[in-house]
């Protein structure tokens, strides 16, 4: 993720922050709940905002690291839900550094509205990234963007087919694609729309 998306977040990150908490984890991962891992296991966050995903998932007696790149949105996070038992971390896709030089692995991988901003010839190695600290018969679940992005946060395009090839080029497979309006009425309003893919390890 490039320098010029995160500082742009960091910028917004007064009206963002309430904005996001404001919205229900329930209501954001509708399109994919019964995705949803149901027994406890390791969940990582990749992206993981203002806390409410990280903070949902432990909720639901998971273990979860959360990568955020934001200071603001890290340091709001880890100070309202200080007592959920999150780890959090300051990492970015292409390379999520922090969290692979711990040497874990995880059940479930979630990557919500952060695609997107990922330039597409650093995709390859953010989908070799994700692969690489999934474990055995872990999930995938990530959100692609479709349409225009806010000013001082650039997006990147693509299409379902590129993701579903750089997955299937990782080894894994396609469980599921849906496809859904934005949840955000501005972004609504813009024709902004969204693809939730799940993809399996072997």
């Amino acid at each position: 993720m490039s320098i010029e998306v995160i500082e742009g977040y960091e910028a917004s990150a007064a009206e963002l922050i309430p904005r996001y908490e404001s919205i229900p984890t329930d209501t954001v991962l509708g399109p994919i709940l019964d995705a949803l891992p149901g027994t406890p296991c390791r969940v990582l966050d990749v992206g993981a905002g203002a806390g409410r995903n990280p903070a949902w998932f432990a909720e639901q007696g998971h273990a979860v690291t959360a990568c955020e790149p934001v200071d603001a949105f890290r340091e709001a996070a880890s100070h309202k839900y200080a007592d959920a038992g999150i780890r959090w971390l300051d990492a970015a896709l292409p390379g999520l550094e922090a969290a692979v030089s711990l040497g874990e692995t995880y059940d479930f991988v979630l990557l919500s509205a952060v695609w997107q901003h990922i330039e597409l010839p650093r995709r390859a190695a953010a989908m070799a990234t994700l692969r690489s600290v999934m474990a055995h018969k872990a999930t995938l679940a990530m959100s692609v963007r479709h349409g225009p992005g806010a000013a001082g946060r650039p997006v990147f395009g693509g299409t379902d087919k590129e993701t579903q090839a750089l997955a299937h080029d990782c080894g894994l497979t396609v469980r599921f694609t849906r496809h859904t309006a934005s949840i955000q009425a501005a972004n609504k309003a813009a024709g902004v729309t969204w693809s939730w893919m799940v993809f399996d390890a072997p």
